[in-house]
């Protein structure tokens, strides 16, 4: 086999180190805002749980829609080149973005039921802020200002707890929980504005591409992509009742951990990849080393997750939420496929396009499942279909990019690696499921929880041990 050259081996070896601050920067507001659900899914009826719900679910969507792809765009460009490209068309950019953001916000407005007035346009404030707030701080990873991207986030999500927990202890007032929110964010977002503006001087672009193009698609692929994703909570938000929608969300939520892990590998892969874009090897390489990465954290949990669900909703929702776990034992399904961003390869390269009629298929596959499969099998029918689309999309993505790097998938994807991996679990919680049966519910889950840990933190150590004595030695195989 070839070896890889230098260069590649010391990317590998600084990926998990770049990815370690972006990922403690996201991770913080998240494990606070899964605090927070559990929390108040305990103590709010399930008609203010679901209101609850459905505000976040609508900053999700259409925060990605008003910023329109401008992150990954802003990660995968040469920062001069982009800056040079925002001067030339200033007008026209401000004029597309403040369209857009009319038309979008006006469609929430006068679709949008189940909140009151007062409540949407607190929302609408709120969205812009945080649309604010993402821009700067994907300004400070892309200028490799992590410890101020840490230490910021981390200040916003002790105070942004700290007024939830307020109002946990407090009679509940929706509104006033946003305009505290508000508040919050603008802070942060005057502070990130100053210190973006003490950043240096981006250096020269050593080459330039189709930019409109690709951003245009890029745009189009991340609203595809993230009403996509949340597709089952808007397919049943106008068929169920807030109660109803509290039991499906609690089934169907996304376990935060992995959406963060996903766009932290997002954001370090787009800024290597893109910093030296001529090196193919070194994408390749770095596309392959992503699966191995998050792999050793998602496909523990999964299977901890897999074993010992009925415990977990015993002890974090005190079985409140029982009726949620058919559904959760469909959409947690999605949890071994979401070991890499698939797209990135595509995006870097200029292949937005084959991104965005992915995200298309994906989209109207879904809701065709979701149409005769919800008749069928109830709300468990909603998130198969999900995490079915899903899986085809990767493979999709995969198959595209392997196609663009003129390369087998076998040298994109470690499948014997993630084959052993899945094996060696399967035996270890295969185990564990078996000797629950012998101990109290909350023994089980917590002993299960502990090895997850051991496993994941001894995984990922070893592979930091494997990545750091590549840098020594040039010859060692990926």
């Amino acid at each position: 086999m070839t070896a890889n050259p230098p260069d590649t081996n010391t990317a590998i070896q600084r990926l998990p180190g770049k990815l370690l601050p972006v990922f403690t920067g996201r991770l913080l507001p998240t494990l606070f805002l899964t605090i927070i659900m559990i929390l108040f899914s305990r103590k709010l009826s399930y008609t203010a749980y679901g209101q609850f719900q459905t505000c976040w679910i609508y900053v999700n969507i259409l925060s990605v829609a008003i910023s329109f792809g401008i992150h990954s765009v802003l990660l995968s460009t040469e920062l001069n080149y982009f800056s040079q490209f925002i001067d030339r068309n200033q007008k026209k950019i401000t004029g597309l973005y403040l369209g857009g953001a009319i038309v979008v916000f006006s469609i929430f407005y006068i679709t949008t039921q189940q909140l009151p007035p007062a409540t949407k346009a607190l929302l609408v404030v709120f969205i812009l802020l945080q649309c604010t707030c993402s821009l700067t701080d994907t300004l400070l990873i892309k200028q490799q200002q992590l410890r101020t991207y840490v230490w910021v986030n981390i200040g916003y999500a002790s105070l942004f707890f700290s007024i939830h927990l307020y109002f946990y202890f407090q009679p509940f007032v929706l509104n006033a929980l946003l305009v505290a929110v508000i508040a919050l964010s603008a802070c942060k977002g005057l502070l990130l504005v100053k210190l973006v503006q003490a950043l240096p001087t981006a250096i020269p672009a050593k080459h330039s591409r189709q930019l409109p193009g690709n951003w245009l698609y890029i745009g189009i692929n991340d609203i595809l992509g993230i009403v996509a994703r949340w597709l089952d909570k808007l397919f049943l938000i106008y068929l169920l009742s807030a109660a109803d929608f509290a039991v499906f969300f609690n089934g169907a939520i996304e376990i935060p951990l992995f959406g963060i892990l996903i766009s932290a590998m997002e954001y370090i892969m787009l800024t290597h990849i893109s910093a030296n874009i001529t090196n193919r090897l070194a994408a390749t390489v770095i596309f392959k080393e992503s699966f191995k990465l998050l792999s050793l954290v998602a496909f523990p949990l999964f299977f901890l997750l897999l074993t010992m669900h009925r415990e977990a909703f015993a002890i974090i929702f005190n079985h409140r939420y029982d009726a949620s776990i058919p559904v959760f034992l469909v959409s947690i399904f999605i949890i071994p496929v979401r070991i890499t961003h698939y797209g990135v390869l595509l995006q870097c390269y200029g292949q937005s396009r084959k991104i965005a009629i992915g995200s298309l298929f994906d989209l109207v596959f879904s809701l065709l499942l979701m149409i005769v499969l919800y008749p069928v099998m109830g709300t468990p029918g909603v998130a198969l279909a999900l995490v079915s689309c899903t899986y085809l999309q990767a493979a999709f993505y995969t198959w595209q990019s392997a196609k663009l790097m003129q390369t087998p998938i076998g040298a994109l994807v470690p499948v014997t690696f993630l084959v052993r991996l899945l094996g060696a679990l399967v035996v270890i919680y295969g185990c564990l499921f078996y000797l629950k049966q012998f101990v109290d519910t909350r023994t089980a889950f917590i002993s299960a929880f502990l090895i997850t840990v051991i496993i994941v933190c001894g995984g990922t150590i070893l592979y930091l041990r494997k990545n750091a004595s590549l840098v020594t030695t040039p010859t060692a195989q990926s």
